[in-house]
């Protein structure tokens, strides 16, 4: 439960029986005239005054800093944190603890022993970003009578990006994902070939364009465009359909991360798109590939990293209404889409409008595990098969599969007829 910021004075147990006794030897002094009664009332009384002075001291000066040291993990992976305790108490404190109010993502409500420095991790149970919650400093005086509670707030949060998972060369190769040597040498859809570009000092006299120079009357520079034919396309089927539960959305969006890795890691160009045609993110050709640069893999992880911090917020709830606009999808070469098999898979989404001219067409759809809680019933006779099924979608090859079955497993299903 999450706690208001703020400061909160209150007594213990202990310090309610004690104001409670005190009451009670007040009032059977009066009643009776002892004077040591009326000594003893005094006494716990004072007692309690010196106790909330005390606590209220120990906490004067008190300050949490709280700092997120990885904002960003797989999901199931574990992030840290490092909470520092900046200032002293003014009089010692007889027992004191950390309190996060964490959401159930992040594992919930937890308690720390009160130090200095408090490194801790987090497991991250869900996709999505998350809010670390209120923070709250429990203190107890030494005689246990009050405890004071200051509870602050912040921006901070995790997000659960979605998991990337190996992937064979041989679906790599099934799929049509392979490297440059698999795609050909020659001039695909959308390629340009040399071009020529205004001369800047410090390019290549060898590179210079002599035919288009004599053509524009100033020196060109020749540049080799790369083949703009080497575009992959990756439509997420976000339509609100009644058969998506959690489990299937988080491992839908993790087979979409794996593709945007591992088409990257073969030197393409890649676009993932929602239901509606929106772009979620996109990634240009690696620059690592080209050169053993430190700075181009860099530049490819970071670019990496923001497309899974995109997928980490996607929704699954489009109207059917708004689905099947394409977005310039004509010059993709490889199209993959992932979605529900929820009996008709896909259905009311034009996949041809985004796959554009692309000759490999593969749909991936997955239905829940019987055991999912949150899965629809199967009916009795239902058997989930023990090998994924291909089959024909139109112009497109559709696997089916269940959560049991990895990206591999998908890719490499065998064809029809074939054994398993």
């Amino acid at each position: 439960m999450s706690a208001r910021p703020g400061t909160v004075l209150r007594p213990t147990a202990r310090g309610v029986l004690l104001a409670v006794l005190a009451v009670v030897c007040w009032l059977l002094a009066d009643l009776t005239n002892l004077v040591p009664l009326r000594s003893v009332a005094a006494a716990l009384l004072l007692l309690l005054l010196v106790g909330a002075a005390a606590i209220l001291l120990a906490g004067t000066g008190l300050r949490l800093r709280r700092r997120v040291l990885d904002d960003a993990v797989a999901v199931g992976g574990r992030a840290r944190v490092q909470i520092e305790l900046t200032g002293r108490p003014l009089l010692p404190l007889g027992r004191g603890i950390l309190r996060e109010h964490l959401p159930e993502a992040l594992g919930g409500e937890r308690d720390l022993p009160l130090q200095n420095r408090m490194p801790h991790a987090l497991t991250v149970g869900r996709r999505g970003a998350h809010r670390l919650g209120p923070c709250s400093l429990l203190l107890r005086d030494l005689f246990g009578l009050f405890q004071l509670r200051r509870t602050s707030t912040d921006a901070l949060r995790i997000t659960g990006v979605p998991v990337i998972t190996a992937l064979t060369p041989l679906a790599a190769r099934t799929a049509g994902l392979g490297g440059r040597a698999d795609q050909g040498a020659g001039i695909g859809v959308g390629e340009i070939g040399p071009i020529a570009r205004p001369y800047v000092a410090g390019d290549d006299i060898r590179r210079i364009h002599w035919r288009a120079s004599a053509r524009s009357g100033q020196l060109m520079t020749r540049e080799d465009e790369p083949v703009s034919g080497r575009s992959a396309m990756v439509v997420l089927d976000t339509t609100s359909r009644p058969g998506m539960t959690p489990a299937v959305e988080d491992r839908l969006v993790s087979h979409a991360a794996t593709l945007l890795d591992v088409l990257g890691a073969h030197g393409w160009e890649v676009r993932i798109l929602d239901a509606s045609g929106d772009e979620i993110t996109r990634t240009g050709r690696r620059r690592g590939l080209e050169s053993a640069s430190p700075l181009g893999g860099e530049a490819d992880a970071l670019e990496l990293r923001a497309g899974l911090l995109a997928l980490a917020e996607v929704d699954f709830d489009d109207e059917p209404a708004r689905v099947g606009h394409d977005h310039a999808a004509g010059l993709t070469s490889l199209a993959l889409a992932l979605g529900l098999d929820d009996g008709e898979p896909f259905a009311g989404l034009d996949l041809d409008r985004f796959a554009g001219r692309s000759s490999h067409r593969t749909a991936l759809a997955l239905r829940s595990d019987p055991a999912d809680p949150a899965a629809p019933a199967p009916p009795s006779a239902a058997v989930p098969p023990s090998v994924p099924t291909r089959r024909r979608l139109g112009a497109w090859t559709l696997v089916t599969g269940t959560l049991a079955h990895s990206l591999d497993d998908l890719l490499t299903a065998p064809e029809p007829g074939s054994p398993a």
